[in-house]
């Protein structure tokens, strides 16, 4: 298990962007097309900065205080980073996001379906000075999933240049599904595979940038690259200040069939007994995937609610001070206080 190390609350830049009045606005016909196209799109400023706030105190919850397991991705490597997965699960702040913020619903118009449900959610955490890039793959391979109603939606807390960002080939999930990247040799060969002779071995991309269309973008808090897991992609390195703590929320949609994969290797995330419930090419319909839209009913009534955080936990009374005092406090309704941590009630369940 990783390190955790102590975090102060928010240090959440800003650029002070007006947020945008209606997000799904977003998603016009050109970007609906260049998605479709290209299975990659960076849809800009539609995510406020009060949901901003929500997924930086989950993922200082994640790093401080849960019981969420931490794990090393390439562990004594260069190229070694955070990761955890499926926060959602002991995460309040998490399912907040993923409930009720505009993420679903964009994610819902851009693969045309109006039921949705939550595959799975995974925070990266990349230090600064990490020169090692995240290899290029795609995630179709480690996912039980078949269909095209599916998409990723990529989050990051902090100010990326294009050289720091992720990196997508456009149009690459039209066409061959590669075997994923042995992470154990990553440093000796990127593309030795993770199966073995179950899929086509991934190409070198990196070493024939000119032969692919590659896509990257500059990225300001509250943008959202949207992508389908077919894409084939990779992560930049962090310049030697910076870092890059992002989230990803993957959700898919109605045509998404359970597909088996090599039981040489572990599926992403691990899912027992999935295999016994659902047969390959039924419905991917189970209790590991909650369904997000339509609400369910018993959530429906809480919708309206204006409390966006369960428990938000503070290291010291000056961080609740700032908080309380750069923040609009409207959304947040103040149940009881201490020097260390603020608790608000709910009754949601998730």
């Amino acid at each position: 298990m990783a390190k955790r190390e102590r975090i102060r609350a928010s240090n959440l830049k800003g650029e002070n962007r007006k947020p945008r009045k209606e997000p799904l606005e977003a998603v016009d016909k050109e970007v609906l097309e260049n998605f479709r196209r290209d299975g990659v799109v960076m849809v800009e400023n539609v995510l406020h900065s009060e949901w901003l706030l929500l997924l930086e105190l989950g993922l200082q919850r994640v790093l401080n205080n849960s019981s969420q397991e931490l794990h090393l991705f390439f562990e004594g490597q260069e190229g070694e980073f955070i990761e955890t997965i499926r926060n959602f699960e002991v995460i309040p702040e998490i399912r907040r996001l993923i409930f009720d913020s505009p993420i679903a619903d964009l994610i819902g118009k851009l693969i045309s379906s109006d039921n949705l449900w939550l595959y799975s959610d995974e925070f990266f955490i990349k230090q600064g000075g990490n020169s090692a890039r995240t290899p290029w793959h795609q995630d179709t391979p480690y996912w039980p999933v078949a269909g095209q109603q599916i998409a990723s939606a990529w989050v990051s807390l902090d100010y990326l240049s294009k050289e720091e960002c992720l990196e997508y080939v456009a149009g690459s999930h039209r066409g061959t599904i590669y075997d994923g990247f042995n992470p154990s040799k990553v440093k000796e060969d990127p593309t030795l595979p993770h199966y073995g002779q179950e899929y086509p071995a991934l190409p070198d991309i990196e070493k024939n940038r000119e032969l692919y269309d590659i896509r990257a973008w500059e990225i300001t808090p509250g943008d959202i690259i949207f992508a389908h897991p077919s894409v084939l992609h990779g992560g930049g390195p962090t310049g030697p200040t910076s870092q890059r703590r992002a989230i990803t929320i993957r959700i898919y949609g109605d045509d998404i069939r359970y597909a088996s994969r090599p039981k040489s290797k572990p599926t992403v995330p691990l899912t027992p007994g999935l295999a016994l419930a659902i047969k390959p090419g039924e419905p991917l319909r189970s209790p590991w995937y909650p369904r997000i839209r339509p609400i369910p009913k018993h959530l429906q009534e809480e919708l309206g609610s204006k409390l966006l955080v369960d428990t938000i936990f503070f290291n010291d009374r000056f961080t609740l001070y700032k908080y309380l005092q750069n923040r609009s406090i409207n959304w947040i309704l103040l149940w009881s206080v201490s020097y260390t941590h603020l608790t608000l009630p709910t009754n949601r369940e998730v």
